[in-house]
């Protein structure tokens, strides 16, 4: 897992490049990955709003998925993803159906911690937001 924290970006389209930027950079997904992302918004909507605040982009394993991997994206300034104000970006890669549920359960708790998501939220610290991670 990674994290990166910026002050603002245009839309949300830029917010998932820039995740799938850095899982590419760590040989994680290939350049198909963004694309597929696109792909299954365009099809299905704004369903990787899983909570206030909280997008997890993501693609099929058949889409670019090299290794299992999470990048998290976190924006001081949120974004409206097609209707949905976001804040936190996690970007998923898992090469099959079972091997990301680890960082799934992960993801989870922080969701339904309001006072660790609140944390994550004011922190501006990409290791201090790991270690809440």
């Amino acid at each position: 897992m990674i994290v990166k924290v910026l002050d603002n970006v245009n839309d949300y389209k830029e917010a998932i490049k820039i995740t799938c930027d850095i899982l590419q950079k760590r040989d994680s997904i290939n350049d198909s990955y963004y694309e597929a992302i696109l792909n299954k918004i365009d099809e299905f909507g704004s369903y990787f709003c899983i909570a206030p605040k909280i997008a997890m982009p993501h693609a099929r394993p058949e889409d670019g998925a090299l290794k299992t991997d999470l990048c998290l994206l976190k924006l001081n300034k949120p974004v409206d993803f097609l209707g949905k104000e976001v804040s936190l970006f996690f970007t998923l890669s898992a090469t099959d159906s079972s091997s990301h549920l680890e960082i799934m359960q992960k993801v989870a708790k922080v969701c339904m911690d309001q006072n660790k998501l609140n944390t994550i939220l004011n922190l501006n610290n990409e290791k201090e937001i790991m270690e809440v991670m």
